[in-house]
């Protein structure tokens, strides 16, 4: 184990680092500045092809290559605690196996977290605590996606670390502003909220209206189809609300997605779309490409 954290080390002092990065909360609060064309990045659950996804080291290499948002996910054990996992169950990405919610942080602690290809690893599951000590050591932004259904619980913890300033909260996908405060009172307006939309949805209007009412917020627009009437307009509604696009799967962003970037060499037909339909923020699997074109286009 120490033998592979150690050539892990060497490997990220050897990388280099494609920018400085600023402050993580000025960064954040610099999304929401209509004036700043800079386009936001944010590495889906991490670097995951370097390491695995949502561990600590998949954070780092995130930084390094000069990210400004990890995106990750939470779930809760069975004695009441946040770990960094995507899944319900343990059994893709550890070497455990069952429902997270029937495990101690113990437990899942002493677990090995698998590589993208499935093989056991070093690295073991993180707590949400661990991740946020490490977004503060290294810079980053967390995008905490999958967590409202323990909202409270992560808005402690994300108060306890002082991190209100470096955090955005996934809120319960669809749910219009005034329904969201029913469920979750404490939600204050230093929080920064991510309001995740399926535009093909008639309400789809009326959710991101809703939304002027917590100026802090962005708005992750999901869609299958570009010629339906509210993807025509996301540019409008970035008037109002920063926008966040996904650029991972061909059903979040109607087919102009990564793969399609990368091995058919379209950035512009993919990525350039996203940023021409209002995209401030794009997340992906591919952040060293979606980074180099960035660069070359002046939006970095």
């Amino acid at each position: 184990m120490q033998c592979l954290m150690l050539a892990t080390g060497i490997l990220m002092s050897l990388h280099p680092r494609m920018e400085a990065q600023q402050d993580p909360a000025e960064r954040l609060n610099a999304i929401f500045k209509a004036d700043n064309r800079k386009i936001f990045v944010a590495a889906h659950r991490g670097d995951w092809r370097d390491a695995p996804e949502n561990s600590l080291p998949s954070l780092r290499w995130a930084a390094w290559l000069g990210v400004d948002i990890v995106e990750m996910d939470v779930k809760l054990t069975s004695d009441g605690q946040l770990i960094v996992m995507h899944d319900l169950s343990l059994d893709r990405t550890t070497t455990g196996s069952g429902p997270v919610s029937a495990h101690t942080t113990a437990e899942v602690s002493s677990l090995h977290l698998r590589a993208g290809t499935g093989h056991p690893t070093a690295y073991t599951v993180p707590t949400f605590a661990e991740e946020l000590d490490a977004a503060r050591e290294k810079g980053q932004i967390l995008d905490v996606d999958q967590g409202w259904n323990n909202l409270p619980e992560v808005v402690k913890e994300v108060r306890a670390h002082g991190a209100s300033g470096q955090v955005i909260l996934n809120v319960f996908p669809n749910t219009p502003y005034d329904a969201l405060m029913k469920r979750v009172p404490d939600i204050s307006d230093d929080l920064t909220l991510m309001a995740i939309v399926n535009m093909a949805r008639p309400d789809a209007d009326n959710i991101i209206r809703s939304y002027s009412a917590h100026k802090r917020t962005i708005i992750q627009c999901i869609f299958a189809d570009e010629q339906s009437e509210p993807v025509r307009h996301i540019a409008d509604y970035g008037k109002q609300s920063p926008i966040w696009i996904n650029s991972l799967w061909p059903d979040q962003n109607a087919g102009h997605d990564d793969d399609r970037a990368v091995d058919q060499g379209s950035e512009q037909q993919t990525w350039g779309w996203l940023i021409e339909h209002g995209a401030r923020v794009i997340q992906t699997d591919r952040p060293r490409e979606l980074m180099e074109y960035l660069k070359q286009k002046g939006l970095r």
